[in-house]
């Protein structure tokens, strides 16, 4: 199954409701170290066919609709080939792809789920 490195519209993105941080004090933490320094893990996203469901990074992309972000870095799992994307083709090469370093690795933050 290919995984995409892509930048996506916040705007074509919803918010699953069923996964949502109800936490509004850990929102706001959030949102405060969003606006300092940006989102830096994409967020984890899974083809449905006509939309996409978001498998992780739900209060990301919450942050991200409540800020007016215009687009946000996503890793795209999904059943259909793409040319004009950039194809992940190991854990070692989305880290470059993402700009992230083995740090950011080593802290949990980022797991090889590739």
């Amino acid at each position: 199954m290919p995984v995409y490195y892509v930048d996506i519209p916040v705007s074509k993105l919803k918010v699953n409701i069923l996964n949502r941080n109800l936490d509004i004090p850990h929102l706001y933490r959030m949102m405060n170290r969003i606006i300092e320094s940006g989102i830096k893990y994409p967020i984890i996203l899974r083809d449905k066919g006509t939309d996409f469901e978001c498998l992780l990074g739900n209060t990301r992309l919450q942050v991200a609709i409540m800020l007016k972000i215009p687009t946000i870095a996503c890793l795209l799992i999904t059943n259909r080939y793409y040319k004009d994307l950039k194809r992940i083709e190991s854990f070692e090469d989305f880290m470059y792809q993402a700009n992230l370093t083995k740090h950011d690795a080593l802290q949990g933050v980022i797991k090889p789920i590739l």
